[in-house]
C-alpha cells in the first residue's frame, strides 16, 4: 500500500495547524479584516480636525510607498502612537495587527520620521495605510 496520500494529507493537516499554534489561523487575515482594521484607522485619524491639508515632501512619499520600508515604517508609527495614545488605543492594536503580515526585507533607506505632533502623525499615517493597503491586496491576489 502506498502511504503518499497518506503523507500528504498529514502535511496538509499539520500546515493548517502551525499558524494556529502562534495564535493565529490562516484565515484571520483575509483582505475584508484588513481593509476594516485600517479603514478603522483613518476612522479615527478623520474624526479629530486637522489643519489645511499640507503635501508630503516627495521624499516622505517615497519613502512611505517604498515597500521596502513597510516594517519598519510600521515599528515607527508604532512608536509615534504612544505620543498621542496609550498603548491600548485602537490605532496602536490595529497596527500592530499587521507586523506578522510584512516581510522584513533588508530595508533600502531610513524609515520615515514622525515629527511629534498630531497633523505630521495623522497625514503620514494616511498616506503609510494607502501603501499598506496596495501591498497586502497585492499579496492576497497572489
Amino acid at each position: 500500500m502506498n502511504s503518499l496520500p497518506v503523507l500528504h494529507l498529514l502535511l496538509l493537516l499539520l500546515g493548517l495547524q502551525a499558524p494556529q499554534a502562534q495564535g493565529r489561523s490562516l484565515l484571520t487575515y483575509q483582505p475584508q479584516q484588513n481593509f476594516k482594521m485600517i479603514s478603522e484607522i483613518i476612522d479615527i485619524l478623520n474624526s479629530s480636525p486637522s489643519p489645511a491639508e499640507e503635501t508630503l515632501d516627495p521624499n516622505e512619499t517615497n519613502t512611505l510607498l517604498n515597500t521596502t520600508l513597510l516594517r519598519p515604517n510600521l515599528n515607527a508609527f508604532l512608536n509615534a502612537t504612544k505620543n498621542f495614545y496609550s498603548n491600548e488605543s485602537l490605532i496602536w492594536k490595529n497596527l500592530k495587527e499587521f507586523l506578522p503580515l510584512l516581510p522584513t526585507p533588508t530595508p533600502r533607506g531610513e524609515p520615515i520620521y514622525i515629527e511629534n505632533n498630531w497633523s505630521d502623525f495623522q497625514k503620514k499615517l494616511k498616506k503609510y495605510l494607502e501603501a499598506l493597503d496596495n501591498f497586502l491586496n497585492f499579496k492576497n491576489k497572489h
